[in-house]
């Protein structure tokens, strides 16, 4: 088989916070998000998935960016660069809100606030950006860690919302200058 150049996506921004850096995906993080995805730990956002799935997935980490003009970034590690996990906004209709995401990809992550810190950081980034004044979260009803961290990060439930992916989900809206930055 032939080696292929990868390609990098470009113009991506880099965020930084006190203990993570959150950049765009790379075909390095492959095996991570796959033991990620196709786990149990995937059960709040529609898996666990089969490895192909959990690939089309991932390929959706690039693509998202070329077509939608913003995208997910990967939440890595500042002293080792490790992958930990991914958040940013993902909108599958235009006509609806984009929706913050966020997941941690191990259980060692857990419970240090990384998805917190990433989300914050996130959430300053896209209501500093031009245009941006309403994401969403949409937070499986047995999600309690990502529940808590959309009520820590200013979300107000809304009622009735439309859903984009799953049945059966908590709707979380955030806007400019009602989130806790």
């Amino acid at each position: 088989m032939n080696a292929v150049a990868r390609p990098v996506l470009a113009d991506i921004p880099i965020l930084e916070t006190a203990r993570l850096t959150l950049r765009a995906p790379q075909a390095s993080d492959w095996p991570a998000f796959r033991d990620f995805t196709t786990s149990d730990r995937a059960r709040f956002v529609g898996g666990p998935k089969t490895v192909p799935a959990a690939f089309e997935k991932f390929a959706g980490f690039f693509g998202h960016w070329p077509l939608r003009g913003f995208g997910r970034l990967i939440l890595t590690d500042r002293e080792t660069g490790a992958p930990l996990g991914h958040a940013g906004p993902l909108q599958f209709d235009d006509t609806q809100l984009p929706e913050l995401t966020w997941s941690l990809w191990s259980a060692a992550a857990e419970g240090k606030g990384y998805a917190f810190e990433a989300a914050s950081a996130i959430n300053r980034w896209l209501f500093a950006t031009p245009g941006w004044t309403e994401v969403r979260a949409e937070i499986h009803a047995d999600n309690h860690a990502s529940h808590a961290i959309a009520r820590k990060l200013g979300g107000k439930v809304w009622q009735d919302a439309p859903t984009a992916w799953m049945k059966g989900t908590t709707v979380y809206r955030f806007c400019a200058g009602g989130v806790v930055l």
